[in-house]
């Protein structure tokens, strides 16, 4: 379907939630000149977490001033509210960061934390709920040892209490050699925002269950580039490699049933991430 095929609401949900060119500017104009339903609009960007694209492609075209007064403290209290979250988590990823350095740990930075620095236009356009990075399996116990070392815990987040349920020895290892990853790191933390970090080391970047293929991640990690976030020295993979770990996030999240029954399947900004990546 083309999409100007949609409705208005629709086209500016999937315009706006990528940086917008300066050729797309006067459709832009003519969509927000029409009436619109700005509740399907903050809904639906909201659920695809492009909400802030929204606002900094207004802001970015002069044309978040022709908004009405509600929406646009709605909008700008999102922008701060994720300015301060992201912030936090940029302050853990630099602490880490600086830690595996010391150990001479090579670790990738991968998804969300690396494009907000790398490819989206400000640390408040790309919303994530944890800290992402690519290991080498032989690396697990002088990583556990490092973000132990930093308050971190392996085990399960239960909300309701807002305490960690930490995870037998056993539990450990099942999820270690039945996943991509080992079990998630977890620190409890009083920012009204982020009341809790959590750390998802994988030592694969494909999902076992969905995928016959492999990617060794040795080459992977020989292959990583140096790139400084935050003032820190940190890695990403290869610009091919990246790529190809997107693709398969997407794909795994997009076909399994977990994932689809919760409505999580084919959220926006997974699709952003890639056109914004590529371009």
């Amino acid at each position: 379907m083309n999409r100007r095929e949609l409705s208005l609401e629709r086209q500016l949900i999937l315009m706006a939630s990528v940086e917008i060119d300066e050729n797309e500017r006067e459709q832009l104009e003519k969509i927000l000149a029409s009436p619109l339903d700005w509740s399907e609009v903050v809904y639906q960007m909201i659920t695809h977490r492009t909400l802030n694209m929204l606002t900094y492609n207004l802001k970015k075209f002069g044309l978040f001033e022709q908004l009405e007064g509600e929406l646009k403290r709605v909008l700008n209290l999102q922008w701060a509210a994720y300015r301060e979250r992201n912030g936090f988590y940029a302050a853990k990823l630099t602490e880490i960061l600086h830690a595996f350095a010391e150990k001479e740990l090579v670790l990738t930075v991968l998804k969300g934390n690396l494009l907000v620095n790398t490819v989206y236009p400000s640390l408040e356009t790309r919303t994530f709920n944890d800290l992402d990075f690519l290991m080498q399996l032989e690396d697990v116990n002088r990583v556990t040892d490092v973000l132990e070392g930093l308050g971190y815990v392996q085990g399960e987040y239960a909300a309701d209490r807002h305490e960690i349920h930490v995870s037998s020895r056993k539990a450990k290892m099942v999820h270690q050699m039945t996943t991509h990853e080992i079990q998630e790191f977890i620190q409890l933390c009083d920012n009204p925002f982020a009341s809790v970090v959590e750390v998802d080391v994988n030592h694969d970047i494909l999902w076992r269950g969905n995928c016959p293929y492999k990617v060794p991640t040795r080459e992977l990690i020989s292959r990583a580039v140096p790139i400084n976030l935050y003032g820190a020295k940190g890695y990403r993979l290869d610009h091919a490699d990246n790529l190809i770990q997107l693709c398969c996030h997407l794909y795994k999240e997009a076909v399994l049933m977990v994932w689809i029954s919760s409505l999580k399947d084919l959220k926006l900004y997974k699709f952003a991430d890639l056109y914004m990546y590529i371009r």
